[in-house]
């Protein structure tokens, strides 16, 4: 199952014919994430100004694991159970996640998430707002977000796999031995350390022994598209398709990594794992 949905599917997959697609309700999720520094409005602030109908706002600082010193780290299973279900998802949803800008800021991480916590009915809609807007689909733009939907008859039951996650020692043992690629996921000046992190109190530089494959070389910049499987194959060789330890992804916290985790799944790699604290955590300046 391709982890990526079209326009013309979503609109399918929504009409009254389909309505209990997949034998569950469709959940329609807006996981955008916006780099704290680089815009003055929030992303739930656009989602409450335009989205598509019936969806729900997926706050990835709001699932995760409050008590963290680091930013939108994992949550718990039952915490994860608690918050989605509170969304109106259950096992049986077909979850489907956009992002306004397209698939990087948010949606990828999200999907990486609820795959984690066991759920693989879930799809990312491929392309931006503005491209869904420009394809005849189309947006709620009133102030008020959609009323939150009615508890599901059986809550979300998360089911961890520690087998996508990576900690901090795992990485280090990786990288001290060259024992599987770990690919990060930041743009180039800051994957070299000339550029500062977005996030203050951190080094510059990158993991020993890490790869740069910039997520925004896997995207398409106009349209918000991960970019045909063509195009992805040029990003990775061999090595990373086909090593026998699963690659490791990681960038500045945790986010734009899964959009690498997302490519190598469409190209049949689907246990790539995600360092969860990634830069946020290995570069932390004592």
């Amino acid at each position: 199952m391709t982890a990526l949905l079209s326009f013309d599917e979503l609109r399918q997959i929504t009409s009254p014919e389909q309505a209990d697609f997949s034998g569950g309700r469709v959940v329609i999720l807006d996981a955008t994430f916006i780099l704290p520094g680089t815009s003055e409005t929030t992303a739930y602030q656009n989602f409450c100004q335009a989205r598509i109908a019936t969806a729900q706002f997926f706050d990835i600082d709001d699932i995760a694991d409050l008590k963290s010193d680091l930013p939108h780290m994992l949550p718990s299973p039952e915490v994860f159970s608690q918050k989605v279900s509170a969304l109106g998802i259950s096992n049986e949803s077909h979850v489907i996640i956009y992002g306004q800008n397209g698939i990087a800021m948010g949606p990828a991480r999200a999907w990486w998430m609820f795959r984690t916590f066991g759920h693989e009915n879930v799809q990312i809609l491929n392309g931006s707002l503005a491209s869904w807007k420009a394809s005849g689909g189309s947006l709620v733009t009133t102030g008020q977000p959609a009323a939150p939907p009615s508890l599901p008859s059986q809550p979300f039951h998360a089911v961890f796999h520690p087998e996508l996650v990576c900690a901090r020692c795992e990485v280090e043992d990786i990288s001290a031995r060259r024992a599987a690629p770990i690919l990060d996921a930041r743009p180039a000046p800051r994957f070299d350390g000339t550029m500062p992190e977005p996030r203050p109190g951190l080094a510059l530089g990158h993991i020993p022994g890490s790869r740069n494959i910039p997520a925004g070389n896997l995207v398409d910049g106009e349209t918000g598209c991960l970019k045909n499987k063509s195009d992805l194959q040029h990003y990775f060789d061999d090595d990373i398709l086909q090593a026998e330890i699963a690659p490791v992804m990681t960038c500045g916290s945790g986010v734009t990594a899964c959009v690498i985790a997302l490519a190598l799944y469409e190209l049949g790699r689907s246990d790539a794992k995600v360092y969860d604290g990634s830069w946020a955590e290995w570069g932390k300046i004592a």
